[in-house]
């Protein structure tokens, strides 16, 4: 009887997010917001070319804050690593184009993708974070 009660309280113990994919689920929550505020702040400084462009910088962390609506569920390794390579290729571009930037809102604009965006790969990197996405069904 209390193997499987120990079984029972290793499955609760396992069923608690923890703390750092936790804070990428709320990073990546965060960041989307900031994209869309970002979109309706800048959009009437752009043209239709230069607002595709700005949207594009931000799809992926679009897409990173879709997935981790499935953190709790049923999300494994494939989403872990697929919201890793999403956000370097969110950062990496970001940090190459910043010189770039006309104005000082741009700058703000790709400041914040760097910023809140290089936690993000480096929390899913820890092992508490990868052990949650290794467990079991």
């Amino acid at each position: 009887m209390s193997e499987v009660r120990e079984v029972r309280e290793v499955r609760e113990a396992r069923a608690v997010m923890p703390i750092p994919a936790r804070a990428v689920q709320i990073l990546l929550y965060a960041l989307s917001f900031i994209g869309i505020v970002s979109m309706l702040a800048l959009s009437d400084r752009l043209t239709a070319y230069g607002q595709g462009e700005l949207m594009a910088s931000w799809l992926p962390v679009w897409v990173c804050a879709a997935l981790a609506t499935t953190y709790e569920g049923r999300a494994r390794t494939g989403v872990r690593t697929t919201t890793v390579v999403l956000m370097t290729f969110t950062i990496l571009p970001t940090f190459m184009k910043l010189g770039e930037a006309a104005a000082p809102a741009f700058v703000v604009d790709a400041a914040l993708r760097i910023v809140l965006g290089a936690p993000v790969v480096v929390l899913l990197f820890l092992p508490e974070t990868t052990a949650w996405f290794d467990r079991e069904r």
